[in-house]
């Protein structure tokens, strides 16, 4: 699927270390895509990376199992003209609680009683 033509949500921001990530909706549902990191600078000719791949396949893979995941999608979103395969996760902050990616969290204090997910 094309996730180019979705809505874009601006002033949402997803952090963390593995490449570039906008919400939009699909579905009337709210999503991260999650886009490559850059091939720029790796020693080798290859123009992508499989990270988004590897997501979508470890997620539909836990959920097969039974195990809760996060709901993802695998499809394209067009960029300066050229094409890249993106993994869109269903957002599940949406009910008022708060995703930390590791890096943000590793060396903190967190109040027993805030909820995670």
């Amino acid at each position: 699927m094309d996730f180019t033509v979705c809505k874009r949500i601006l002033g949402k921001a997803y952090s963390g270390a593995n490449g570039k990530k906008i919400a939009v909706e699909y579905n009337g549902k709210r999503y991260m895509l999650k886009f490559p990191p850059s091939g720029k600078k790796k020693p080798t000719e290859l123009s992508y990376t499989n990270s988004c791949f590897s997501e979508y396949i470890g997620s539909s893979i836990f959920t097969m199992l039974g195990i809760e995941a996060q709901n993802t999608l695998l499809g394209t979103f067009t960029v300066s003209g050229k094409e890249k395969i993106v993994c869109a996760c269903e957002d599940f902050t949406a009910d008022g609680s708060v995703l930390f990616d590791f890096c943000s969290i590793k060396n903190t204090i967190i109040d027993c009683m805030m909820r995670m997910k």
